[in-house]
């Protein structure tokens, strides 16, 4: 059995990581789950389902604090969302010959539990190439031989994780009309031949929806949840567990998702989260509501009220015959709209456009037209997410088609291996005092037929430097780095994709990323290839003059670093 040596994880950009330039490895709590040392490694396998998340963290939360401490045990979720086995390739990560790459999969601890929550953030929904926002849970309760294996974590799961006896689950299951076996049912291959269960995905697709855009609000308020030390990774954990209790006492997930029972999951999610900020002797910003005077929930809890009526209107909970090919453009609409929810500052009449689109029948034709440009490979769920589903680029079946698709100059990615590929933020900062110059250039191990393999990367991250050379606070000129690519969802015989996962192992620790190529643009004369990242869930864009090239001399130090990537302020 190989040790587990993954380490805490941030879903954060390259820029953010080096401008960082510390290791956050876990914060302490309190009511630690029953476990005793062993000798032996206790192993955690199965899923992890919102669309199948690739490259998110899964760790034992045995404190159940919403956040991974030092010492839990913890892995990252593969291309398909497994972790520690892989029953699609039969490839078990925790075997004592995996390589180091599959290692980075496997969920194994050296302390047995009998009852530990599983919790997971971060990475990436492989059905719609997005960020994944918030957490999911389950609550595992571990057989009399120890081994917790094919137990698949969703939105579900995470509603039932606030049912602690046996009372408490039987009473979840009743008010969301289900079984307890559905807890492990795939419901996008429920029958092992790749049919939807319809019901569950549109259940998961409500309740995670919706416990995404309320937490974000409140996190906006709360924002130092998940950034100080000790506090949980955002407000999922406090949502799901006051909705849980909303769907028991209202019998109904939908009549629970109304503004009145919203105003009170909101309050007593927000309670929480104000007795966290007392522990930790945070300021307190001011309350946002309370049920009897909603003030700062009135909005969000419009905006989600909207989203089953939408859910519905796109996946047809009585349609069995529906397959993952069908769902996916009908998902990634869906997350465009979350998208907007999320990214909602001031009132956005954009959202109320979108829910009337969805949902009024009239708009059926055009809906098709939408569900099945989203459901290319070429599909752009954040261009869509910018569309205001009105006016004349929105009243036609070929306007609304090209509403959702990358631009024509995105060239997708079909060979890695053997290439490089140097990224620049072309934003190189003011001078005298404040100069930038950030630049990260990837050289990927690998046959040209891979879908995955290693690399090597030069970074370079200069921030708020001065003209007579001296750098801001976690600068580097060249820094040497590594980590395993692969292609996510590759398709056709070409292996062609338009997303590249990326682990980095950088400063001390790893980071999860994607990599997007997001077309052609010109700026000052000069054509450039755009390339998105991801930056703690949100995109941005760098660029690169060459794109990907025949690889050349691949740097050993750093000091080969900063010579392959000479200043560009002067300094």
């Amino acid at each position: 059995m190989k040790e587990n040596t993954t380490v805490c994880v941030m879903r954060k950009s390259l820029l953010t990581i080096a401008i960082a330039g510390v290791v956050v490895t876990g914060c302490g709590g309190t009511g630690q789950d029953d476990g005793s040392p062993s000798n032996t490694v206790q192993e955690f396998g199965g899923s992890v389902i919102d669309g199948y998340l690739a490259r998110a963290t899964v760790f034992l939360d045995t404190n159940n604090n919403g956040t991974r401490d030092a010492w839990e045990a913890s892995a990252f979720t593969d291309n398909d969302g497994f972790y520690s086995y892989n029953p699609r390739t039969d490839i078990d990560y925790c075997a004592d010959g995996a390589t180091e790459q599959q290692q980075q999969y496997c969920l194994a601890s050296a302390v047995t539990y009998e009852n530990v929550v599983v919790r997971v953030d971060g990475g990436y929904d492989v059905l719609t190439g997005e960020p994944f926002l918030g957490q999911m849970t389950r609550r595992v309760e571990v057989d009399g031989d120890g081994l917790v294996t094919d137990q698949i974590v969703s939105p579900i799961t995470s509603l039932m994780t606030a049912a602690r006896t046996d009372e408490e689950k039987t009473a979840m299951l009743d008010a969301l009309g289900l079984e307890e076996s559905d807890l492990d049912r795939d419901y996008f291959n429920s029958d092992g031949s790749g049919a939807v269960d319809a019901e569950l995905l549109n259940k998961a697709l409500t309740i995670h929806k919706a416990v995404t855009v309320l937490s974000d609000k409140l996190t906006d308020t709360y924002d130092e949840i998940g950034e100080t030390f000790g506090t949980p990774n955002d407000a999922s954990a406090a949502v799901y567990q006051a909705l849980a209790e909303r769907v028991v006492d209202t019998l109904d997930l939908d009549a629970a998702l109304q503004p009145q029972q919203l105003y009170q999951v909101l309050d007593q999610a927000e309670a929480e989260l104000r007795s966290v900020y007392e522990r930790k002797d945070l300021t307190l910003p001011a309350d946002m509501g309370n049920p009897s005077q909603p003030g700062g929930f009135a909005r969000v809890a419009e905006v989600v009220s909207d989203i089953p009526p939408v859910v519905d209107a796109l996946i047809d909970e009585n349609d069995t015959t529906q397959t993952e090919a069908d769902v996916t453009g009908k998902a990634r609409a869906l997350e465009a709209l979350v998208i907007k929810a999320v990214n909602e500052t001031t009132v956005d009449s954009s959202i109320a456009n979108a829910v009337e689109f969805f949902t009024n029948n009239s708009n059926e034709p055009l809906i098709g037209a939408l569900v099945d440009s989203l459901g290319g490979d070429d599909a752009d769920v954040d261009l869509l997410s910018e569309n205001d589903f009105s006016g004349p680029d929105f009243d036609s079946v070929v306007e609304v088609a090209q509403s959702s698709s990358v631009p024509v100059t995105a060239v997708p990615i079909t060979r890695v291996g053997g290439l490089q590929l140097r990224l620049a933020d072309l934003d190189l900062g003011v001078a005298p005092n404040r100069l930038d110059d950030n630049e990260i250039e990837f050289y990927f191990n690998g046959a040209p037929e891979d879908a995955d393999g290693s690399f090597t990367a030069c970074v370079k991250i200069i921030s708020d430097a001065n003209e007579d050379g001296t750098l801001g606070e976690g600068s580097t000129r060249g820094e040497l780095a590594d980590g395993f690519w692969s292609k996510l969802g590759a398709s056709g015989a070409d292996g062609s994709t338009y997303n590249l996962l990326m682990t980095l192992n950088f400063l001390g620790a790893t980071y999860q990323g994607i990599i997007k190529v997001a077309g052609k643009e010109t700026i000052n004369g000069v054509e450039y290839q755009s390339i998105r990242f991801d930056n703690d869930g949100k995109l941005e864009t760098w660029h690169t003059l060459y794109g990907f090239t025949a690889q050349g001399e691949v740097p050993v130090s750093n000091a080969a670093c900063e010579a392959k990537l000479p200043s560009r302020v002067g300094i």
